[in-house]
């Protein structure tokens, strides 16, 4: 994985990629089988919990954009209420992202223990249907 790439473009890319899925789901009969529907849901799970780090790291670049002074507001005020409003805000998703990752990893759970239909084989001394 490049590590040399720019994390907006990536940002952008990855919400480009939800788009997509969510076109992709829009019918249930595009996800045909159990398996299906478990699969999307792990690679979910699988985005799901790189997210929190992710924002993690954005607010701690804004922190350090505020530390260094580097942080204006367009109309000369001070920038500091709306610092203070997006980490809230940053945090606030973080919080989120980890109940949706709990979540993700109960269906998660839930859905590795069901599959689609089965073919039921005859136990002992059945007869086969006519």
């Amino acid at each position: 994985m490049r590590i040399d790439r720019d994390p907006a473009l990536i940002a952008y890319q990855a919400a480009d990629e939800c788009r997509a899925l969510v076109t992709a789901t829009t019918k249930p009969a595009q996800l045909g089988t159990v398996e299906e529907v478990r699969d999307v849901t792990e690679g979910l799970q699988l985005a799901v919990n790189q997210l929190p780090q992710a924002i993690r790291q954005a607010a701690a670049a804004l922190r350090s954009l505020e530390e260094q002074a580097v942080v204006h507001r367009a109309d000369g005020t001070d920038p500091g209420e709306d610092v203070s409003l997006a980490l809230r805000a940053l945090l606030n998703t973080e919080v989120g992202l980890t109940v949706a990752r709990a979540a993700l990893r109960e269906a998660m759970t839930a859905l590795t223990r069901i599959h689609g239909p089965a073919t039921v084989t005859p136990g002992p001394g059945a007869t086969a249907a006519p």
